[in-house]
């Protein structure tokens, strides 16, 4: 009998990419989702539907029944480490066997980075819960940038505070990807994976990339940390998270280069996206219209 598995952040960015890879595979699997829209959309292209979401605990109770594997992806926020370790210890319950959990780059539990402590505390909860496990710890989103994306439209530019910083961004889809071989394959249980994309760029990079894309020219304008940390907050970030967001940024500026891992590869023989393809396949979105 063909495993069931549960995708709990089937309607982000990583998710849409996954839940299509599921569905493509032909792999028996459901989603839990909140919004009656966000499930009539799903539905509509055939994904089992199991409404609820994370601290409504009889509706995921009931979502687990059945459930072998479980794909663990939740927004940001203060309750996240609350949240997930709760689901952890209804996993066990439930007789889930595993959990493959989308963390953070640098988790660590006692990081002075919100972000990094949290998911560090969870990623412990997990190791110690007796659950076959893997942890995809991704770098830098590509996707990112569409936060910019009004600003590149308008103004042909876009702001950051990492100067000419070169990490190893990696596109949603490949971390989608990494996560399809991690849900459907044993081989790989027990691990943490550290994934990136195939090379590390700057935002320069980023830019020449979107100007070859677009035929039309992007700059980058680096500006100082406090600048893009009023910025953040101006635009409605939670004040924690823009701090969080700056002290990465901050640490990152450290080192000129960070280089990328093979972590990917031990995962998935799949070429992965490089900046000229993201830029090439996403030009749309940053063409005024």
């Amino acid at each position: 009998m063909q495993k069931q598995i549960l995708i709990i952040g089937g309607t982000g960015t990583i998710g849409k990419s996954l839940i299509d890879l599921l569905s493509n595979g032909n792999v028996n699997f459901k989603a839990l989702v909140r919004g009656d829209e966000k499930a009539k959309r799903l539905e509509a292209k055939g994904v089992e539907i199991v409404k609820g979401e994370l601290g409504k605990w009889p509706a995921v109770s009931e979502a687990l029944k059945g459930t072998d594997t479980i794909f663990l992806l939740t927004g940001t926020s203060e309750q996240q480490v609350d949240h997930q370790n709760k689901l952890i210890d209804l996993a066990v319950e439930s007789g889930v066997q595993k959990i493959v959990k989308i963390s953070a780059v640098g988790a660590n539990s006692g990081s002075t980075i919100c972000l990094a402590n949290w998911h560090g505390q969870i990623e412990d909860h997990l190791k110690e819960s007796g659950l076959r496990y893997i942890i995809i710890r991704p770098h830098s989103f590509m996707q990112n940038i569409f936060m910019q994306m009004h600003t590149i439209k308008e103004n042909g530019c876009f702001y950051h505070s990492i100067g000419e910083t070169k990490l190893p961004m990696i596109d949603t889809r490949d971390i989608a990807q990494a996560s399809f071989e991690c849900l459907v394959r044993d081989d790989l249980d027990n691990k943490t994976y550290s994934i990136t994309g195939p090379e590390s760029i700057s935002y320069s990079d980023m830019a020449k990339s979107l100007s070859e894309a677009l035929g039309r020219e992007i700059k980058y304008i680096n500006i100082p940390h406090e600048a893009h940390n009023r910025g953040l907050k101006e635009a409605g970030i939670p004040v924690w998270l823009a701090d969080d967001l700056t002290l990465m940024n901050s640490n990152w500026t450290k080192n000129f280069v960070h280089d990328p891992t093979d972590d990917f590869k031990m995962i998935s023989d799949s070429q992965q996206v490089d900046v000229k393809r993201f830029a090439k396949d996403h030009a749309d979105y940053f063409v005024k219209k």
